[in-house]
């Protein structure tokens, strides 16, 4: 009810979009760390922490300021109204080996008021899982008390998003109500609401320095099992800082950009917070190599632009958790607009 509430009030009425931005940015935090003592549901948004699309990966999942497409909706919703054009994206990630498969889908639609629409739906799915038990449950495990393989089940977490952003003389504001759906096999399983939002301006005409906000969960996501098992998302908040460097001789940019992540179901740990950062070198708005760092991990990639189809590639390795690889394609209709 209080998605949908916010839906109704301020999705599509975006005149009020500021001010509950501005609610949003105050309390979000506060709310969220409450609830984060009275319910621990660690790592329950983990899925959701990589956002989508295989720039951002490249760039350290540093996007909170620069983010200008329909991805926007997974880093930071304000981000959508860069772009006043029609776009869509697709994903898809190997992660960890090839043993997690995550893709998502994005679509942005410009609206005749200079508001932007979005919605986009993120999947990351773990095939045959084993449920174990030893062959004597009475007995210690031992040679002559091997564990079995009782069954094997599929995981599934997906996220639907649903976004608007609307700009006014401070910047750029976006707020981002989803639907969570978990299961593990086809008889445990969760359903969630929440919202995110997000902020982005240009603090000085003049000089080419973003900055950006993100909330990811806030006043907490409820998610609820069939079992009757409860459990609450707690907030995420982000703060990112980008900048643009012109080498005309070269006819191409460079663009650095830095994250600070802080999650309050980390409160007090000192996992609670974490910097990301990353560089795109762009030759000819076509071609463009882009390196970041993220959770002490180098991550590597590249994209091709041939309007008004681009493709992008990124590559994070693991020693423990073996190779990711993630490749997405973004879409754009100038004719539509």
């Amino acid at each position: 009810m209080l998605t949908w509430w916010i839906m109704k009030k301020y999705i599509f009425q975006p005149s009020k979009l500021l001010y509950c931005s501005i609610i949003i940015l105050i309390f979000s935090g506060v709310i969220g760390t409450v609830q984060a003592d009275d319910v621990n549901a660690r790592y329950g948004n983990a899925f959701m922490n990589d956002g989508a699309g295989a720039k951002a990966l490249a760039m350290g999942g540093a996007l909170t300021s620069l983010s200008d497409d329909a991805w926007s909706i997974f880093w930071n919703p304000a981000g959508l109204l860069k772009n006043q054009i029609k776009n869509a994206g697709l994903m898809h990630n190997d992660r960890f080996g090839g043993v997690v498969d995550f893709d998502a889908v994005a679509l942005s639609f410009p609206q005749d008021d200079g508001s932007v629409l979005a919605v986009g739906l993120l999947r990351l799915g773990v095939n045959g899982i084993p449920f174990t038990r030893l062959e004597y449950p009475d007995r210690s495990i031992g040679n002559d008390n091997i564990v079995l393989v009782d069954k094997r089940v599929n995981d599934g977490e997906y996220a639907l998003f649903f976004s608007r952003a609307f700009a006014n003389r401070y910047g750029h504001w976006g707020i981002t109500p989803k639907a969570i759906f978990k299961n593990i096999g086809s008889k445990n399983y969760s359903f969630g609401l929440g919202f995110d939002a997000g902020f982005q301006a240009r603090p000085f005409e003049y000089i080419p320095v973003d900055v950006g906000v993100s909330i990811r969960d806030v006043g907490g996501t409820l998610l609820i099992w069939n079992t009757g098992h409860k459990e609450i998302i707690t907030s995420t908040i982000t703060m990112g800082l980008s900048g643009l460097i012109n080498i005309s001789a070269l006819e191409a940019r460079i663009t650095p950009t830095m994250d600070i992540v802080y999650r309050t179901e980390f409160l007090g740990d000192s996992d609670a917070a974490e910097l990301r950062a990353g560089l795109e070198y762009l030759i000819r708005d076509m071609f463009a190599l882009r390196i970041g760092s993220r959770d002490a991990n180098l991550t590597f990639g590249g994209g091709m632009n041939f309007k008004p189809i681009s493709i992008d590639y990124a590559y994070v390795g693991h020693d423990d958790l073996g190779d990711t690889h993630r490749v997405s394609i973004s879409i754009r209709w100038a004719s539509w607009k």
